[in-house]
């Protein structure tokens, strides 16, 4: 009887054994069909977000045509022509009277002009040249008397 419990042990434990390798082994097919799972799941996303990536910048470049087309067709209306010339009148009329106003404030202050100082300048010119000279002559005098 001992003998039979000893082989019941054994039998039991190979048992146990066998099944233990069976579970190692199908986690071990587990884990390499869950791997190779990833790797199908990484390259479709890499391929799809490629495809999206061209699909955008389709829609981008389709999108871009139809609102230089409809530019074009707008800016064709005479409506919008009319507007664009008024606009730009109103634009010139607007920079004129601006322009009027900011002389007018300038006349009403006591400054002078671009031209007005460009003469200046040019007279305190002159008078410095005549003053080196005058200076240079007196000078040359002083040291002739000396």
């Amino acid at each position: 009887m001992a003998q039979q419990t000893q082989r019941g042990r054994s039998s039991l434990q190979a048992n146990l054994e066998e099944g233990v390798d069976q579970i190692r082994s199908a986690v071990h097919r587990a884990d390499r069909e869950f791997r190779k799972l990833q790797r199908q799941v990484a390259t479709r996303r890499r391929r799809i977000e490629k495809e999206l990536t061209a699909r955008r910048k389709a829609l981008g470049k389709q999108a871009q045509k139809q609102i230089t087309r409809v530019q074009k067709e707008i800016t064709r209306q005479p409506l919008v022509k009319q507007a664009q010339k008024r606009a730009g009148s109103l634009r010139a009329e607007a920079q004129s009277r601006f322009e009027s106003g900011v002389a007018t404030f300038f006349d009403a202050l006591p400054l002078a002009t671009r031209n007005e100082i460009e003469r200046i300048d040019r007279k305190l010119r002159a008078i410095d040249r005549k003053l080196r000279e005058l200076e240079k002559t007196q000078e040359a005098s002083s040291t002739k008397a000396a």
